[in-house]
């Protein structure tokens, strides 16, 4: 091997290092795209609202994986954890087995239950340490790239967040999972705290999980420039659509160009949430989405 070309791949070995795991070993754009269960929430029987009317098309998370792959041609999952019937082995396995047929990959768990990491009460915070760690034992089970866990709701305490995520990397690290916390409406909404929370309970095996669509649209552009580089995974969220296939809530070409020029590489996982019912087809949103991130990145 020639001298030059010999450093020349020496220097991008030890760059790869240096930025740590992440999920870029991708060769196409296809590669960098993946799919959150939220967007299709009105199709499961766990998260469709009580008034809703009746069930049709329903879907569980034993379908998904075909479904993402012959619908979309996605085959990189993010599971939100509201979606999970179970926990246990045997619904694992099942699931696992459903994955690795359609040769796809769990990229994330979306880790929401009832625990809060930053309880002022002892006894709560163990209590959800125990959930947490319930849910990392889940995304090991189903080979996922990463786990998503909140640290704690906004009115608990700093101090006790970092105790606790500090905690579940120890966990993590010794299971080969990176840890990520996302900008999820509890006390990681403050860039500032987010930020500390990485560095103290990490920072190794710790990265944010940028959320386009959780910030206020006025702050939006200054916190995620905060947590962008630190990115493992970006949540490509869309919020309000009009019935004419426009996204008005926020420029989300912006978006994907931010975390570009922040030096984001790995997989965007692309989602709608909105309060209000949407107005135009879940899927044809999904299929905007899919192509806006292609055409930013």
């Amino acid at each position: 091997m020639q001298r030059r070309t010999f450093i020349a791949r020496t220097a991008g070995l030890m760059l790869a290092i240096a930025v740590g795991p992440k999920l870029s070993a991708a060769t196409t754009k296809d590669d960098r795209l993946g799919m959150s269960t939220v967007t299709f929430r009105n199709r499961f029987r766990l998260t469709r609202p009580a008034d809703a009317g009746p069930l049709q098309n329903e879907l569980t998370l034993f379908d998904v994986p075909e479904y993402y792959r012959d619908r979309f041609g996605i085959r990189n999952l993010e599971l939100w954890g509201h979606h999970f019937e179970s926990l246990e082995p045997a619904y694992l396995a099942k699931l696992r087995s459903r994955i690795d047929a359609a040769k796809a990959q769990v990229i994330n768990v979306q880790a929401d239950a009832d625990y809060d990491l930053a309880s002022r009460d002892e006894a709560e915070r163990q209590r959800s340490l125990r959930v947490a760690l319930q849910w990392v034992d889940a995304a090991v089970a189903l080979g996922s790239r990463a786990v998503r866990i909140n640290p704690g709701r906004p009115d608990g305490s700093v101090e006790n967040a970092i105790a606790s995520m500090k905690e579940i990397n120890r966990y993590c690290r010794a299971k080969g999972l990176p840890l990520l916390i996302e900008n999820h409406f509890g006390i990681e909404m403050d860039p500032a705290v987010h930020l500390r929370i990485r560095a103290e309970a990490g920072p190794e095996n710790v990265y944010t999980l940028p959320d386009f669509g959780n910030y206020p649209v006025e702050t939006m552009w200054e916190a995620l420039e905060k947590i962008l580089p630190h990115a493992y995974l970006v949540s490509a969220k869309t919020v309000e659509f009009n019935e004419n296939l426009e996204h008005v809530t926020y420029d989300f070409d912006r978006c994907v160009q931010m975390a570009e020029r922040a030096g984001f590489k790995g997989i965007y996982s692309v989602e709608q949430w909105s309060r209000e019912d949407l107005r135009v087809d879940p899927e044809q949103v999904i299929d905007w989405m899919l192509e806006h991130v292609r055409a930013n990145i």
